[in-house]
């Protein structure tokens, strides 16, 4: 199995594996001759022979979790809660809550990319529409008042050539921008690190509230699968920091678990390290204390997914309005200084 390594699941298709898992040993079925079918249906010759290399471990003998850690296909948070099943003969339960979580992983990430890439479109358009304004409608302008022996003024002039520079070097920029985007996403997702590009990144998560929503969303998620599978508390929370990419909350997770470490319980212990607060720490202290910690957790993330939503529906449904209005008062500045000399020579002649 070890010549198999170059295939990476992508969030959705983590999520329809583990599916497809779960319902393989709701019904019974061998790992191995579920892995056979599976293998049938692969979109490509790598996830074919991936499968069937799977398929082969498990006839051999080999635990599920060493089978998908020695494809390389497959995060250790997969691997370990893999493991965790087997061990608790909860497998089956176990892949249809990582199912669960990946698809909310994967409908978030798609919710985070047309984010980002709906406002970066529209600013391309801005700018390309006063270049094109610019370069090819203002020029006529410029004949139509040398026909009438007149001059635009000063201003006007100057204004039209240093938009057209302006418009165009961002244009170009931003081009520059996307394709070095794009090179870096394909190389990382090749394997391949890009330290500029990854230090951007932190520093984005660092500071958005989107970021933040998404970790805690991730944190109570693993909590709530860690409890319900009979982990340890300090284990879950060691499980979680290895998923969260806000490196503020992530230090917040290891002090609690020190502070739980050493003897606190997990409200006293959420609440001094401000992991959660407000509502959700009150829930917390109440799932406790009714031993429901593990459906209290899942509300909690569900109740941070929503938030994250909600974050990104209101960046969009404030950048598209203002990003219009700015276009038709750049736009209906730039003409109307141009057609009012214009209309004023036009009376003096008629």
């Amino acid at each position: 199995m070890s010549e198999i390594k170059n295939k990476k699941y992508t969030y959705q298709e983590l999520a329809a594996f583990c599916l497809q898992i779960s319902m393989l040993l709701n019904a019974a079925v061998p790992l191995d001759e579920g892995l056979s079918i599976m293998s049938q249906d692969a979109k490509d010759e790598a996830e074919k022979k991936m499968l069937l290399s799977m398929a082969e471990g498990s006839e051999l003998g080999l635990p599920f979790f060493q089978v998908l850690e020695e494809t390389g296909a497959f995060p250790s948070y997969v691997v370990r809660m893999a493991r965790l099943g087997q061990e608790t003969g909860t497998l089956d339960e176990m892949m249809s809550s990582l199912s669960d979580y990946y698809e909310k992983e994967y409908q978030l990430l798609r919710n985070i990319k047309n984010a980002v890439t709906y406002p970066i479109v529209m600013i391309f358009m801005l700018f390309a529409v006063l270049f094109v304004l610019f370069v090819k409608v203002m020029p006529i302008f410029e004949n139509v008042y040398s026909q009438l022996g007149a001059q635009m003024s000063p201003a006007a002039q100057s204004a039209i050539r240093l938009g057209g520079i302006f418009s165009g070097t961002a244009l170009f920029i931003g081009a520059v921008l996307v394709i070095a985007a794009s090179g870096a996403y394909i190389m990382s997702s090749m394997g391949m690190k890009v330290s500029l590009a990854e230090k951007c990144i932190y520093a984005v998560k660092g500071r958005s509230r989107i970021a933040a929503a998404v970790a805690k969303r991730r944190l109570a998620s693993v909590m709530s699968l860690s409890i319900r599978c009979g982990m340890d508390m300090e284990k879950g929370l060691e499980l979680a920091s290895d998923l969260v990419e806000n490196d503020r909350i992530r230090d917040r997770i290891m002090a609690c678990r020190d502070m739980m470490e050493d003897g606190s319980d997990c409200y006293q212990s959420m609440k001094k390290t401000e992991l959660f607060s407000g509502f959700h720490i009150q829930m917390i202290q109440v799932g406790q204390r009714s031993g429901h910690l593990d459906q209290v957790m899942e509300e909690i993330s569900d109740s941070y997914k929503e938030q994250a939503d909600e974050a990104i529906d209101g960046i969009l449904a404030r950048f598209e309005p203002t990003l219009v209005a700015v276009l038709a008062v750049a736009v209906g500045f730039i003409l109307l200084s141009v057609m009012l000399p214009l209309v004023g020579i036009l009376s003096a002649i008629g």
